[in-house]
């Protein structure tokens, strides 16, 4: 109906998968990087996670474009099998005949036989699992076995495995350690940001022939909000504001109908709605009223699981709402813990035990610690594990997911709360965790000299972050390259030294177009223009060492 009112081609939200309409952000790419890493690396197993709807389908089918043509694939869609079962529907993917009745040996046998031939014309095997979260203790050691058939330098057999963060926990059972140290490539898809938000829109929208901006920037912010940056939900709201606007007889989508159309799509109504009676989304809204408890004067409401609890406006706040936040911070006293959650945010599974900052460079990641202010950490603009001090004057641990127009996202222990930035400031402890990502090399300091990958990556992020054209050849570290290094570095308030050293590293990626969490979620516009002026030249520095 709405076709033609917005002079569109086709839907362009349908859930529907269409080729057309396969939209990577760099999230989609960094796991995507990864998978093909893994394959390339010769080992067992590689591991894809992401929530429901987080486009994890979208990067297996990519890596199916991807595969070399002497690759011969098997894509098992429904795992819920027996041994047995699996193993046949494997024979059966790969057209291979086997006799009747299939025993558990008899399958293997011809597997085996088949993998082997492969081998020997130069040919590649790879079986690909959806929803494997669904798979039994007994089917995955059996997969495991399967891997072990193998030459002196190659494993005659690669599986991907794909599911949800369910996966991963399934994984950690001591019966599958032996499968899980297999795992060569591993990462965890994060849900969209604000900047992927509008790029994904206007996507799908130009793909079905629409080249003008129908949603207004208030609603892609609300779409973001609304959505938490799911693809599959981003869809589902979309598809419904276009039909409400096409009712209403609006060109434009704002922020007020997209909420409105978020909440008849999906039952959440957004914080700004008007009415007397309010939503409060356990995925997403804030609205409590001050002063009824300790906790609450300053705000906060839990982000996750999913439920909808309807109050009047004139209510207080739910005394089992208060009583969830203090058990919240009863369970955020292990600093590992958040830790571990912050490997998470980064897109990387790591043990309790492993969940240290010495730990990070396995990941091509740095890790600062140190103390600072909570406006310092706004200002460095990573997320951050951070020590905070509660009522009673215990300590607890939480990730700052994000910080924006006064609220913050935060995680306690395994949950998901929005709490409000004053609350924050009061219970701020300063200590905190950061971690930012390396150059290939995984150097933390680049001089004259580094070799010509880390100068020319160097070249790249430092001209991003000063708005000016990088050179896209280069392999010394010359004076032009020192000149911009230090005025980056005087922008920031370091030591202009020109030599990138950890704080001038971590500063960069955060500013430039890498694709990495930030705190306040947003992506550095994508422009480049010349910017040589030294206005932002402050007269204090500090060294490397400093936080701010």
């Amino acid at each position: 109906m709405y076709k033609a009112f917005f002079s569109l081609t086709e839907n362009p939200f349908s859930i529907s998968p269409n080729p057309k309409y396969l939209y990577m952000s760099d999230r989609h790419t960094e796991a995507l990087t990864h998978l093909v890493y893994g394959l390339r690396d010769g080992g067992g197993f590689v591991l894809l996670t992401g929530e429901v709807g987080t486009g994890k389908t979208t990067v297996s089918r990519c890596l199916r474009q991807q595969l070399p043509e002497d690759t011969d694939l098997a894509f098992i869609l429904n795992p819920s099998l027996s041994t047995e079962e699996l193993l046949a529907s494997i024979c059966d993917a790969f057209q291979l005949t086997y006799s009747q009745p299939a025993t558990l040996k008899t399958l293997f046998d011809v597997l085996h036989q088949f993998l082997l031939q492969n081998h020997q014309t130069g040919r590649r095997t790879l079986l690909v699992i959806d929803e494997a979260q669904h798979l039994m203790p007994d089917v995955l050691e059996q997969l495991r076995l399967l891997t072990n058939l193998e030459t002196d330098d190659a494993k005659l057999l690669q599986i991907v495995l794909i599911g949800q963060p369910e996966l991963q926990q399934l994984l950690r059972q001591p019966l599958l350690r032996q499968l899980a140290q297999r795992i060569t490539a591993r990462y965890h898809l994060l849900p969209l940001d604000l900047n992927d938000v509008d790029s994904y829109v206007r996507f799908r929208l130009q793909v079905a022939g629409c080249l003008q901006p129908i949603f207004t920037p208030s609603a892609i912010r609300a779409l973001h909000r609304l959505s938490g940056g799911i693809p599959r939900v981003i869809n589902l709201i979309c598809e419904r504001a276009l039909l409400g606007a096409y009712a209403a007889g609006r060109e434009r989508i704002n922020d007020k109908l997209l909420a409105q159309a978020a909440y008849e799509a999906t039952g959440v109504r957004d914080e700004g709605s008007t009415g007397a009676v309010l939503a409060f989304s356990l995925a997403g809204m804030l609205m409590l009223a001050a002063g009824w408890f300790s906790w609450q004067q300053w705000g906060f409401l839990p982000k996750h699981p999913v439920k909808k609890v309807t109050v009047q406006v004139a209510l207080p706040p739910d005394a089992k709402l208060v009583k969830r936040f203090d058990q919240a911070i009863a369970e955020a006293s292990y600093e590992d813990q958040a830790v571990q959650q912050l490997y998470r945010v980064w897109g990387f599974e790591t043990a309790i035990d492993e969940a240290r900052c010495d730990n990070a460079q396995r990941a091509r990641l740095g890790c600062v610690q140190g103390q600072a202010s909570l406006d310092d950490i706004i200002k460095l603009n990573y997320p951050v594990v951070a020590r905070l001090t509660g009522k009673q004057g215990q300590d607890f641990y939480a990730v700052v997911l994000h910080v924006a127009d006064g609220q913050a996202d935060v995680i306690l222990g395994s949950d998901r709360w929005q709490v409000s930035q004053e609350w924050l400031s009061k219970v701020w402890g300063h200590d905190y965790t950061a971690f930012w990502r390396l150059p290939e090399s995984n150097s933390k300091v680049i001089s004259k000299r580094s070799g010509p990958a880390d100068v020319l990556w160097l070249e790249t992020l430092v001209s991003q972050a000063l708005h000016q054209p990088p050179r896209n050849k280069l392999s010394r570290f010359d004076t032009q390259l020192t000149t911009k290094v230090r005025q980056f570095q005087k922008q920031e308030g370091l030591m202009a030294d020109g030599v990138a050293g950890e704080q001038t590293l971590l500063r960069l990626v955060v500013r430039s177009r890498e694709a990495v969490p930030r705190l306040n979620g947003r992506i550095p516009a994508q422009q480049t223009v010349n910017n040589t002026s030294d206005s932002a030249e402050t007269d204090s520095a500090e060294t490397e060492g400093g936080a701010s």
